[in-house]
């Protein structure tokens, strides 16, 4: 990995965004008079959450030029991440996704319109791989592979920036409405095998890999041990989240009950703080608290990016870690965290 000093970036994201359509005050689709705007997609919303953390973050995507392609650069540009790498077209189009909220035991419901999109087209001349010698931390999610049969290609290119000694993080991610979970398993698992950080949720490890493992702490080896990665996370929704490094360290979070407002990118806040705490060389126990208190905090933000700080991360957490004093991270006087950790990053 280059060292901090020596790379242009912490971590680089790559894979589409999308713009978002909701109707206001939990009404129905074929009810509402008007949408609400905003942009979301994994891998942005990670760097957005990342960039508002402190690290120098850089996000790759392919964008049409046109309104709805500029509306989300300056939308993710206002957090702090480079989007200089986004290449323009002419064709193509931003995908789009409505999102109707429920209500009590109402569910809510995401529809999709994303086929042909400008991402989708993208090729693998159309990428620069030198941007991937000049990062610490390189992150993809399941979503881009499935894209279509170039991005999946483009993605596969992007994920050999780990034999130039670069981290590898991989959120499996998967999304049913794209691809069978057997086709995902063939594909993703070359993708999980490589990855230095891997992140699987309960679910996806038993519908994409046949996990048939008993209990959560078998499962969670089980993943280990097939796939290898230095540090394992078993992401449980509400009952919080697992890792085990290599060596077999493990560690556990319990779950923050929060209201569940708005829970779209409540997993790419998760993977953010998890990797904010990793790059920063803290324990495997406290990057998994972050990820847990993220998750909890995005629960309680409207859209899919996470408005927090760092200070957020520190009062989630659990009351006897409460004292800023408490975590290495934060630890001595002076500035607040804030302040302080952005600089151990810029």
């Amino acid at each position: 990995m280059p060292a901090k000093d020596q790379a242009d970036y912490d971590v680089v994201t790559l894979g589409e965004t999308m713009i978002r359509l909701s109707p206001p005050r939990w009404q129905r689709l074929e009810q509402a008079e008007v949408l609400e705007v905003v942009v979301g997609g994994a891998e942005s919303n990670v760097a957005v959450c990342l960039g508002r953390l402190g690290p120098r973050v850089a996000w790759v995507s392919c964008l049409p030029t046109n309104p709805l392609g500029r509306y989300i650069v300056q939308t993710l540009s206002a957090h702090g991440m480079d989007v200089s790498h986004v290449r323009w077209v002419e064709e193509g189009r931003v995908g789009v996704y409505f999102v109707e909220y429920g209500y009590g035991w109402r569910a809510t419901n995401v529809y999709h319109d994303r086929a042909n999109s400008a991402m989708s087209r993208m090729r693998v001349e159309d990428f620069d791989e030198s941007l991937l010698g000049r990062t610490r931390l390189v992150h993809l999610t399941g979503i881009t592979p499935a894209l279509s049969p170039t991005a999946g290609s483009w993605s596969g290119t992007s994920w050999q920036a780990g034999q130039r000694g670069v981290l590898r993080s991989f959120d499996v991610n998967y999304r049913v409405r794209l691809w069978p979970p057997d086709e995902a398993s063939q594909v993703l698992g070359g993708f999980c095998d490589q990855a230095d950080i891997l992140f699987v949720s309960a679910s996806d490890a038993i519908r994409v890999f046949g996990c048939r493992a008993g209990d959560q702490e078998a499962m969670l080896r089980w993943l280990r041990d097939r796939f290898g990665s230095k540090v394992t996370v078993l992401t449980l929704g509400e009952e919080g989240a697992m890792a085990m490094a290599s060596d077999g360290r493990l560690a556990r979070a319990e779950p923050r009950p929060t209201p569940a407002l708005d829970p779209l990118g409540s997993g790419d806040a998760f993977c953010a703080a998890f990797l904010f705490a990793h790059l920063r060389g803290l324990p495997l126990q406290t990057a998994l608290q972050y990820g847990v208190v993220a998750a909890s905090l995005k629960r309680t933000i409207p859209g899919d990016l996470t408005f927090i700080t760092p200070d957020d991360l520190v009062r989630g957490l659990p009351s006897e870690g409460a004292s800023v004093n408490r975590w290495p991270c934060a630890a001595g006087g002076g500035p607040g965290p804030s302040r302080r950790w952005r600089a151990d990053f810029r």
